[in-house]
């Protein structure tokens, strides 16, 4: 399938809050825009951990790229990590716990400087 056609078939992903009510529970709208921006915000979190970057594209997608130039389309969260994988030529483990205690220092230490 070409990249047009998937975008164009792409419809809401179970783990969308964008116009559910029971995400507004603060009073503060879930947008599409703001959800979509916080998603690639935490994403990078991790992904910077394996010199990979993620990017919104359009609103429909997100461009997975290393810093080698080489880059993948996806078209959910859960297609991230195998292509993180194959950009990044190794395992690239959200919950790896040694990832997820350098992630927990460096919160910390942004907490200190703010």
């Amino acid at each position: 399938m070409c990249s047009l056609c998937g975008t164009m078939g792409n419809g809401s992903f179970w783990t969308d809050a964008a116009g559910r009510a029971e995400f507004e529970a603060s009073g503060e709208r879930v947008t599409p825009r703001r959800e979509r921006t916080r998603r690639v915000q935490l994403a990078n979190l991790i992904l910077r951990e394996f010199g990979l970057r993620l990017s919104d594209w359009s609103g429909s997608a997100y461009v997975i790229e290393a810093s080698s130039g080489a880059s993948e389309i996806v078209y959910h969260l859960n297609g991230i990590w195998s292509a993180a994988e194959r950009l990044a030529g190794r395992p690239c483990d959200p919950l790896d716990p040694t990832l997820i205690a350098r992630l927990t220092l460096v919160a910390a230490e942004e907490r200190k400087i703010s």
